[in-house]
Formats: C-alpha cells, sequence, structure tokens
C-alpha cells in the first residue's frame, strides 16, 4: 500500500500540471491589459477624495523591454537583474474642490497612513514595508523609468509617489508572484481620517492564455466555473 502512494502522487501532479492554465510569453503580453490588471482605484473613499494605486512587478519591464529594439541584450538583462528582487507601488492621492482642481497629497502624507498586507495562496498575510535603503545601482535605473511611469499618467502621474518593495521571502524565492494566488491589500487614509482600500487580486489574468468557458468566451483566470453556462472550468 505505502509503495503505492508516491505513484498515486506523481500521478496526480502530472494531471494537475497538464491541466494547469498556460502562461503566456512576456512578449506576448498586452502591457496595457497588465496596467489595467495592477492599478486600483480606492474603494471607500469620499465623494472629493481620489486614490489609485499600481503595482509593478518585474513581469511589467520584461514585457516591455522585450519589444523594445532601442535596449541591448546586456542591457535588458542587467535591467532586469537589478529589477527582480524588487517590485513598485505607485500611488497618487488627492482630494478634490467643489469646482474640480486636485488638491494632492506629499509622498510622506501617503506614507505615514499607508498600510500595504500580501496575502499569499495559503492565506497567510504578511505586512510590508518600503525599503528605505535603496541600492545605489537600482536607484539609478529606478530615476530614468519613473518618469516613463508619471508620464503615462498624465496630471496624475506627475503626482505619483513611487514605494520599492521587497519581493524576496527569505530563502524561499519569491515572495509577490503574479502567477499564484494572492492579493495585495493597500490601506490608505484621507486627511478627514476616512480609511479607503485598494486590493489587486493575483494571479493577473493578463499573463495567462485565456481558458474557454463551452460557449466560447474567454475565462479569467481566477474563475472556477464558467458564469454563463455554470460548468467547471480547467484548472
Amino acid at each position: 500500500m505505502n509503495k503505492l502512494l508516491p505513484l498515486a502522487l506523481m500521478a496526480w501532479v502530472a494531471i494537475g500540471s497538464a491541466s494547469a492554465a498556460q502562461r503566456k510569453a512576456l512578449k506576448e503580453v498586452d502591457v496595457d491589459q497588465m496596467t489595467t490588471d495592477t492599478q486600483k482605484t480606492a474603494k471607500g473613499a469620499s465623494d472629493q477624495h481620489m486614490a489609485l494605486t499600481w503595482w509593478i512587478p518585474k513581469e511589467y519591464w520584461e514585457s516591455v523591454f522585450s519589444r523594445d529594439p532601442t535596449l541591448g541584450a546586456a542591457e535588458k538583462r542587467e535591467m532586469i537583474r537589478l529589477l527582480s528582487t524588487t517590485s513598485i507601488l505607485a500611488v497618487v492621492q488627492a482630494d478634490v474642490t467643489n469646482f474640480g482642481a486636485f488638491k494632492f497629497y506629499a509622498k510622506e502624507e501617503v506614507e505615514k497612513n499607508m498600510r500595504i498586507v500580501f496575502t499569499d495562496p495559503s492565506g497567510a498575510k504578511r505586512r510590508l514595508a518600503p525599503i528605505q535603503t535603496i541600492d545605489p545601482e537600482l536607484k539609478v535605473v529606478l530615476g530614468i523609468f519613473k518618469p516613463i511611469l508619471a508620464n503615462a499618467m498624465g496630471n496624475m502621474g506627475q503626482n505619483m509617489h513611487f514605494f520599492v518593495l521587497n519581493d524576496r521571502a527569505g530563502f524561499s524565492g519569491r515572495l509577490m508572484d503574479p502567477y499564484r494566488k494572492g492579493s495585495i491589500s493597500i490601506d490608505l487614509a484621507q486627511r478627514d481620517k476616512r480609511l479607503i482600500n485598494a486590493t489587486i487580486p493575483l494571479p493577473l489574468n493578463c499573463l495567462f492564455i485565456p481558458r474557454k468557458c463551452p460557449n466560447g468566451k474567454d475565462a479569467h483566470i481566477s474563475w472556477k466555473f464558467c458564469p454563463w453556462t455554470g460548468k467547471r472550468l480547467e484548472e
């Protein structure tokens, strides 16, 4: 009986791997869709407040670099190496006046009230804090990319603040894996002390080849059942 157990486990793993959702090559990932998947507006805000969060994992850069013919292969590898142990959280927060003008929050004001919690696939929660001392080489690279990211967001981007998060989990490898189940929860506060939250669910749908519902429509990576037919989807 005991001899059969390892064989049964191997068969179960093989079946699970065969039916697992397929990852896209990063050069085929839609960067705009990744931005949509990783940008979240904070919920619970008053009518006269706006807060937007944007989590940027290393896969974002890998996808962007794969399309950039101006960078050499060695440059791309070095930048990915520097970015591989971290991810970036961008936050813009503002009160909105009765005339529609934005009163943006300074970085110190945002960070003072910010609480970041990562939930892993097992449901365990871990409090995260922005890195205060950044590697000098990484600082140079981030200095290049911050204006690019900010310009992509227009006026809001000019007032967006960037925080670097450690993406290593000791000797166990990566912490926030966009291919695995989990979530990143960002708590913020308005100046009137109202608490608001933005949550980024994982895995990111944009990174996978869509599964198909029985009716031929694309199924989101998080779905267990087709919402149109009720049929269970392959995982």
